[in-house]
């Protein structure tokens, strides 16, 4: 196959120079992505069902033929993520496409994930796959989703298949992607399938998912004793708007809580607490041979939330996010451009999992224009810098994301790629992110020169 191109935007060069911050050897750098926004041809999940509702994604869009990675583009992609410069890329496999039936596996998608898995291995790309990233096979929506007895069961049944036919492959697996966040948007909130609107039931499909990856965790390394399994978490960081109200301190207290504290407990100590379980509960899946059920853990890190006390936002434990600075559509909400969040995020984490690798799983911001995306990414860089001196062991970090891909109810309207997709064409054109990015990955650190 000939060496894909990529059309690049009328921008200047950034200058090469010595650098000012340099990180450890072997540290990745790389792009995140997931299947059904940059697969295409997806029928069978809940969230192809949810987009042929009408109303439910911005524009109307559908991800239709998405960045055409499953018709063969993906391999073009993984060579011009090389090129950069990148030694890394995120995936994740689409449960729906490897089970479309309960119990039923798809040998022909397997091996389509093999390729693109083999071709990646082949140019020096080092995977990170994703068992699932928030899509499920629509059979088990019907059924409930993840809030259906089996749902924790069925999904290590389909992590243990994944590593015995993939597992060679994979040097790194994660097992769900952000699952407060799918809490929040889908069961709390109703923007994502199933919508349904309800705080409890947002417990207890975090809880689900929690109890999931510990299975998941298990299975796989039943399978493959050698594998490294981790868990992507999104922790935003949330302070009050008003340091000085004794009311704002204790809605962001309660907010963090419940959307990273109990995560992160649960995680530490093998157990459930409120709002997971009514009284304190152990939960041995989540229990590892020498620790928690982890190898690793991946933060996707956008932004900070400043929040003010309202007694009109009950759902949101009284507290209504100050979006004048932050990052948002409509209806969504990146959060403020915050880098010492992501320091912070990335020392807590050092803190709950003491000596654990961690990666950077996602961190970029959705910049149509891409005037303040350059600046953004070496600012988190410097951040993430920042973390390692202080202790943390970061091996890793990736953009969100490589290309312009389907972003969930936004549909097409948020571009977040380095590089920019025609839909129409299927023609990559590299933004000034991308040539910043690239001189990041050569230089294995930021650059006097970059920074200026």
């Amino acid at each position: 196959m000939s060496r894909p191109t990529i059309e690049r935007e009328d921008a200047s060069r950034t200058p090469r120079g010595a650098s000012a911050i340099t990180f450890p050897p072997r540290f990745l750098w790389g792009t995140a992505t997931s299947s059904h926004q940059v697969e295409g041809e997806q029928t069978q999940s809940d969230w192809a069902a949810w987009e042929a509702r009408r109303g439910r994604i911005h524009g109307g869009d559908r991800a239709g033929r998405a960045c055409e990675w499953w018709a063969g583009r993906a391999e073009e992609d993984f060579e011009r993520a090389r090129t950069m410069g990148h030694g890394a890329i995120r995936l994740s496999l689409e449960w729906s496409r490897l089970e479309p039936r309960p119990g039923v596996f798809d040998e022909a998608a397997f091996d389509r994930y093999a390729r693109m898995l083999e071709k990646a291995r082949a140019i020096g790309l080092t995977t990170m796959v994703g068992l699932d990233h928030f899509t499920l096979p629509y059979w088990l929506a019907v059924r409930g989703s993840w809030l259906a007895e089996e749902a924790p069961d069925r999904f290590a049944r389909y992590a243990d298949r994944c590593a015995r036919r993939l597992g060679d492959l994979v040097p790194l697996w994660t097992t769900l992607n952000e699952p407060s966040v799918l809490a929040f948007m889908a069961y709390v909130g109703k923007a994502w399938p199933p919508g349904l609107g309800n705080p409890v039931l947002g417990a207890r499909a975090l809880r689900a998912q929690l109890v999931a990856h510990g299975a998941a965790y298990h299975a796989v390394h039943d399978a493959r004793r050698d594998a490294q399994v981790g868990l992507v978490l999104n922790l935003p960081a949330i302070d009050p708007y008003d340091s000085t109200s004794a009311r704002d301190r204790a809605v962001a207290t309660a907010q963090d809580w419940a959307f990273n504290g109990v995560v992160l407990d649960a995680l530490a100590h093998a157990r459930l607490r409120f709002p997971l379980a009514l009284r304190e509960e152990s939960a041995p899946v989540l229990r590892g041979p020498n620790g928690p059920a982890l190898d690793f853990v991946g933060l996707n890190y956008y932004g900070r939330y400043r929040v003010r006390f309202d007694a009109r936002h009950p759902a949101e434990l009284f507290g209504r996010r100050d979006a004048r600075e932050t990052v948002h559509t409509e209806s969504n909400d990146w959060g403020e451009i915050h880098p010492e969040g992501l320091t912070r995020q990335l020392m807590r984490l050092a803190r709950a999992f003491p000596r654990m690798p961690l990666y950077v799983t996602e961190n970029g911001m959705f910049d149509p224009s891409d005037t303040r995306r350059p600046s953004y990414l070496v600012s988190h860089v410097r951040a993430v810098h920042d973390a390692i001196a202080q202790g943390a062991d970061v091996r890793g970090y990736f953009v969100w994301s490589l290309i312009d891909n389907f972003e969930w109810a936004e549909g097409w309207s948020t571009p977040f790629g380095l590089l920019a997709l025609d839909r129409t064409t299927q023609a990559r054109t590299a933004r000034r992110s991308a040539d910043v990015y690239s001189a990041i990955c050569r230089a294995n650190g930021v650059s006097d020169a970059l920074e200026a």
